[in-house]
């Protein structure tokens, strides 16, 4: 069945888009915010998560509560998230309730209040939640290893902030930094499912949002971004039964030629069940239950993680295959069924999304935002499908970025991390 996708930039400082799926029973629609962690200032570290936390607790016209019986009273879901370039505020409904769906997520959104009781109240969930991160290896040692790899770009600051950020963040800075994000051409509206799309921009336009917004930033001063020039093995002596193990390296940004060919490499690499690292570290030796590769692109950059971990006991070893594996992308290049699995891969991902309207609104809500237009469905798989097995050997023997290396358990680092970089030659 087919989808329409319309754009409309009738609001001023405001993009609504729409794609309508008329055999679904409902629709997700989410407020993107261009700015995330990455835009925050010096005194303001971890403060786009913590007015995403904030936001909800209570508005101009309604308390949290009300907020929340009134998404439950539709049987819906209300939520948002934080990403290092952007937020996004959302909501999923059944189609009928679209339209009071809509009235609460721009109220949350344009109307809702950074009370100093509530600041002082979230403060402490996240605090709870920083301290839950510093218990899970894995997401320990992926933010370790992303922190090293992107240097001073502010891209490397963790999206949450830190236990001495959190703790000075208040009412006032808070409230600051929603004024200076919640301007003119930085905010997208993007809704997919059972819409109509002509009543949702109606709904916006007369809505508490269009007022919100400040003017449009007339110049955006550039940002010094020094990324490290060296592999860094860093990590973290944790008492715990199992070691983390994150490698990591600088890739293509999300709009470079080159990005179709790492993503394909990276799914050869460790995306998929039949992909080297799980095939060989875990169906071969079972020497880990968690292992895979994955690959997050930014405006500017990108990051590809390798992550494996196992018990304590079998850390030297764990080390040795990945060295093994990793370095084969270079000495043993893929095959052509290796890369045409891969692209499977990929492309059945896109593929399975598009049954969820959370995951089309997601879509063409972040295209909009990141790249100024929608890129259609079919023109992301042909981009996918036209990578050759020459693009993934030569993108992976050309790319000379640094590894490095988080590890996360018991007496790490140790010697046997840094033998790991020492065996991929940068």
């Amino acid at each position: 069945m087919e989808t329409s996708i319309r754009v409309d930039q009738s609001i001023p400082g405001i993009r609504v888009v729409t794609e309508r799926m008329p055999w679904c029973h409902s629709a997700a629609v989410g407020i993107w915010v261009g700015s995330g962690s990455a835009d925050e200032g010096p005194d303001e570290h971890g403060a786009a998560h913590f007015l995403e936390h904030v936001l909800f607790k209570r508005t101009a016209s309604a308390s949290g509560r009300e907020l929340s019986e009134r998404i439950d009273l539709l049987g819906g879901d209300l939520n948002a998230y934080t990403g290092r370039e952007h937020t996004c505020y959302h909501v999923h409904v059944p189609a009928e309730g679209l339209s009071d769906a809509v009235a609460v997520l721009s109220d949350v959104v344009a109307g809702g209040l950074c009370h100093p009781d509530d600041v002082e109240i979230e403060r402490d969930v996240i605090l709870d939640e920083l301290a839950g991160r510093s218990d899970d290896p894995e997401d320990l040692a992926c933010e370790l290893a992303t922190t090293a790899v992107l240097g001073t770009d502010p891209l490397a600051r963790p999206i949450i902030g830190t236990e001495e950020s959190v703790e000075h963040l208040d009412a006032d800075t808070l409230t600051s930094f929603r004024q200076r994000i919640l301007r003119e051409g930085n905010v997208v509206v993007s809704a997919a499912g059972n819409i109509d799309h002509d009543r949702l921009v109606r709904w916006i336009s007369q809505g508490p949002l269009p007022g919100v917004l400040g003017p449009r930033e007339s110049s955006v001063s550039a940002t010094a971004r020094v990324w490290a020039p060296e592999s860094v093995v860093v990590g973290e002596d944790e008492d715990s039964e199992q070691v983390l193990f994150a490698l990591a390296r600088r890739t293509p940004a999300r709009v470079h030629s080159d990005r179709a060919a790492a993503q394909v490499a990276t799914a050869v690499l460790g995306g998929g069940l039949s992909s080297r690292l799980f095939q060989r570290i875990r169906e071969d030796l079972g020497l880990a239950y968690t292992v895979y590769a994955s690959m997050d692109q930014f405006r500017h950059t990108g990051v590809l993680s390798v992550v494996a971990g196992c018990p304590a006991d079998r850390a030297a070893g764990l080390l040795d295959e990945l060295a093994t594996v990793v370095s084969g992308m270079t000495s043993s290049a893929p095959c052509p069924d290796e890369v045409n699995r891969a692209i499977g891969h990929l492309t059945g991902s896109i593929r399975l999304g598009l049954d969820d309207p959370l995951s089309r609104m997601t879509r063409i809500g972040r295209h909009l935002l990141d790249r100024d237009t929608i890129i259609p469905v079919a023109d992301s798989m042909k981009r996918l499908r036209d990578v050759s097995r020459d693009d993934v050997v030569d993108y992976w023997a050309e790319e000379s970025a640094p590894w490095c290396l988080a590890a996360v358990g018991p007496g790490m680092p140790h010697g046997g991390a840094a033998g790991l970089i020492n065996a991929l030659g940068r």
